[in-house]
């Protein structure tokens, strides 16, 4: 029984940090692209890079300090909007990318603008993140988890107290 409560407490916490990390840089930092363990998470919009990445797939994008010509890429563009397409190009200035069902280029980047390299997409998680993310699941998430926690504490207080009877008796 002990080790259940262990590893329920351990989850409980882990999602209680990751919850605050996220506050933490959405609503404190204003950061528009928050970080969980050094690593992003996106949902993709469009169909730029299909068959590769379709449409409502979650990517995870780690930052990169080399990248390389076939690496796929978020960056950010001039209109503040979040691009992933692959590097088909580099120079001494400038990164050249495109979308591989695009048949133009994209506008050259500085690696300023490159805000990580796709590591990972899924399509299954990136249907669970679009409803996941929303404020209100998120407000229910952390009040579901809050109840459950006090909950189960006042059981396990009570459970501690059958016990010490019992042994008394």
């Amino acid at each position: 029984m002990k080790i259940k409560n262990i590893i329920y407490n351990f989850i409980i916490i882990f999602i209680i940090i990751i919850l605050l990390n996220i506050f933490y840089s959405k609503f404190i930092m204003k950061d528009d692209l928050i970080k969980i363990f050094g690593k992003s998470f996106l949902v993709v919009i469009s169909g730029s890079m299909e068959p590769n990445i379709k449409i409502g797939e979650l990517i995870i994008i780690s930052e990169s300090e080399n990248y390389e010509k076939g690496d796929i890429i978020t960056y950010k563009d001039k209109n503040n909007c979040y691009i992933t397409h692959r590097i088909i190009d580099i120079n001494e200035k400038n990164i050249i990318t495109k979308g591989d069902s695009n048949n133009i280029i994209d506008e050259k980047n500085s690696n300023y603008n490159i805000k990580g390299k796709v590591i990972y997409h899924s399509k299954i998680l990136g249907f669970f993140t679009m409803y996941l993310l929303k404020p209100l699941v998120i407000i229910y998430i952390i009040l579901f988890i809050s109840l459950n926690f006090i909950i189960c504490k006042k059981e396990g207080k009570y459970i501690e107290k059958d016990t010490d009877i019992k042994n008394i008796a």
